[in-house]
């Protein structure tokens, strides 16, 4: 398996795939300067925000899009006659995938973080730090959906089921059925780690939202998810090898 990553760090090399997670955290927080006007408090409860609520599910969209678009180019002829079945190559590439949305989301708490201690800020290390482990688990699901998605229909369905998930994941969050929708699990959980409601405003101090008893919960049900698609991801192109 450790080839199959060395494999896909290799393929991406020097590629616009392989700048977006330093590229996607470094934008979002040059926007929220840019829009407050140079800094304030909210800063980095307004990058926190922006990012997953929007950018980082936008980002897992175009990494998984550009990582399967050389090999659907070649309809996959240089993973046929690889000694390997194809399924280890997916898998390889969705771990790859992972460490780039770890990578992004690092980038972003260390951004969000400098940003506080310039300019104040109503979150903590220790929370951003939580938000920066969280995210990188609960949004792991959606990488083997958006490489599956990009394979079997193209970009425009990837992208179009980011933008999707998105908008379900605001709308959900607030809801008592929110972990049914597991795009909706990272802003349910950022409401008690960080503060931050889904439309960007700070979560009111008597809400109930402030419980952290769905932390446990929403991390399992993403994690389940995760296994579940990554399986269908695997299934489908080990399947494609022997169709040829």
């Amino acid at each position: 398996m450790l080839n199959m990553i060395k494999a896909e760090y290799l393929k991406s090399r020097h590629t616009f795939a392989a700048l977006l997670p330093v590229i996607a955290p470094v934008l979002t927080l040059m926007l929220v300067l840019l829009l407050m006007g140079g800094g304030g408090n909210l800063l980095p409860a307004g990058a926190w925000n922006w990012w997953y609520t929007l950018l980082l599910p936008g980002m897992l969209a175009m990494i998984c899009v550009l990582g399967m678009k050389k090999d659907k180019k070649m309809d996959y002829f240089n993973l046929l006659v690889l000694p390997v079945p194809m399924g280890r190559c997916m898998a390889g590439r969705i771990i790859y995938c992972s460490m780039g949305l770890l990578w992004a989301n690092l980038i972003m708490f260390m951004g969000a973080w400098v940003g506080g201690a310039l300019f104040g800020s109503t979150i903590s290390a220790a929370e951003g730090f939580c938000g920066f482990l969280l995210l990188s688990i609960v949004f792991l699901w959606e990488i083997p959906l958006y490489l599956l998605l990009s394979a079997r229909f193209g970009m425009s369905a990837a992208l179009f089921s980011s933008m999707a998930l998105s908008l379900g994941g605001v709308v959900g969050a607030d809801g008592s059925f929110w972990w049914v929708c597991p795009s909706a699990v990272p802003a349910r959980l950022m409401c008690p780690v960080l503060g931050i409601l889904p439309n960007g405003l700070l979560v009111p101090a008597e809400s109930g939202l402030w419980n952290g008893n769905v932390i446990l919960p929403g991390v399992l049900v993403s994690l389940a998810w995760f296994v579940i698609m990554s399986g269908i991801a695997v299934a489908w192109f080990d399947r494609r090898a022997v169709k040829g």
